[in-house]
């Protein structure tokens, strides 16, 4: 019988995911390594740049099924050549990867035979919007989110733009044994502003900055050790830490939904798939959930600028052309405004700021 120790697990792990690529570089290490301001930046382990564009899209899925032991699909942005540039380094066992790519949608889904072992991604969005889809979920992730889950199930990433990500990558063996079975891994979004989420993301950033700390080898041990227990921490912190019990779940999502409009009414790109992404719900749960709403999300949006806009107006002190209210509301076409205003209260704006009543 064969007993593996987690530090089995981990040479595993850095094998698969360092010396696989290492085995895919198409250029000397030496070569490679940048340097910014005197300190040596991360190895550019993958590049699409020397790859006809042609056969860029079939040279990333073979070179990502050797590191990942998946099979990715890749469906390029019609409008803009693929792209994408890995960097990496490793401490102690843990990758630390720097992606940069274009938009595109990927397609995970297990080889047959690869290995069982499971590894966790822990993602710090830098730029870009993307969405994830599994079997049950569908997550939006933006800029300054940690998004979480399980390498190996089948899922389907969506870069809406370009994209740059700092990711850290560790078997699961690695993580707090009560945290386990009790976190679901499956496309996790974590906001990274306050708490431990936020130290874990300035940690990452700082990480990506300094990569050349993870070369030294009296640091090595310490780092992944630190990187493995703050990420436990973020976990303990954030696992259930926003979610309402299931019966006040529908009013949960319904309050966050129209608390995010209402801070975002002046924008005229608020939209349905807008909110979705702020508040971290799929357009078509919103949909479901306003279907037993006496409006539609976006109607009671127009009747929330509306409102608004008719307060401003009847204001004595209120010095603003109609033009510009209308603006400050998200309406950026005057008489479209004008138009939805008055078959609303049954009076024109200026009528409005005359003191003409409305209809009820």
């Amino acid at each position: 019988m064969i007993v593996r120790t987690a530090k089995d697990a981990r040479r595993r792990f850095q094998n698969r995911c360092i010396d696989k690529i290492g085995r895919a570089h198409i250029r000397d290490r030496s070569i490679r390594q940048r340097h910014r301001g005197g300190e040596a930046e991360m190895g550019l382990l993958l590049t699409t740049d020397a790859i006809a564009v042609d056969d860029r899209v079939d040279w990333w899925q073979e070179r990502t099924a050797e590191i990942f032991g998946a099979e990715y699909a890749i469906t390029p942005d019609r409008h803009q050549a693929f792209s994408l540039d890995m960097e990496a380094e490793t401490a102690h066992g843990v990758p630390l990867v720097l992606l940069k790519g274009s938009g595109s949608a990927h397609l995970a889904t297990r080889r047959e035979g690869a290995d069982g072992a499971c590894n966790i991604a822990v993602h710090l969005q830098i730029q870009g919007h993307y969405t994830a889809y599994s079997e049950d979920r569908e997550t939006h992730v933006k800029p300054g989110d940690l998004f979480i889950h399980r390498i190996g199930p089948p899922s389907t990433i969506q870069f809406h733009e370009n994209y740059q990500e700092v990711c850290v990558i560790l078997p699961e063996s690695m993580l707090d044994p009560s945290r386990r079975d009790r976190t679901p891994f499956s496309d996790v979004a974590i906001p990274a502003t306050s708490g431990t989420a936020a130290v874990l993301a300035d940690y990452l950033r700082s990480l990506a900055a300094h990569a050349a700390v993870l070369n030294e080898p009296d640091s090595a041990a310490d780092l992944s050790s630190f990187t493995t227990s703050l990420l436990n921490a973020t976990l303990r912190s954030s696992s259930g830490a926003s979610t309402p019990p299931p019966s006040g779940l529908r009013s949960y999502h319904l309050s966050s939904i129209k608390r995010f409009a209402i801070t975002h009414l002046n924008l005229p790109s608020l939209n349905v798939d807008f909110i979705a992404a702020g508040v971290n719900l799929s357009a078509r749960y919103i949909h479901r959930l306003f279907e037993d709403e006496p409006q539609s999300l976006m109607r009671w949006v127009m009747k929330e600028r509306l409102e608004r806009a008719y307060n401003q107006l009847r204001q004595a002190d209120c010095r603003l052309s109609i033009c510009k209210i209308a603006y400050a509301w998200g309406f950026s076409d005057h008489a479209h405004f004008s138009r939805s205003f008055q078959k609303y209260f049954g009076i024109s704006p200026r009528e409005a700021r005359m003191g003409e009543p409305r209809t009820p």
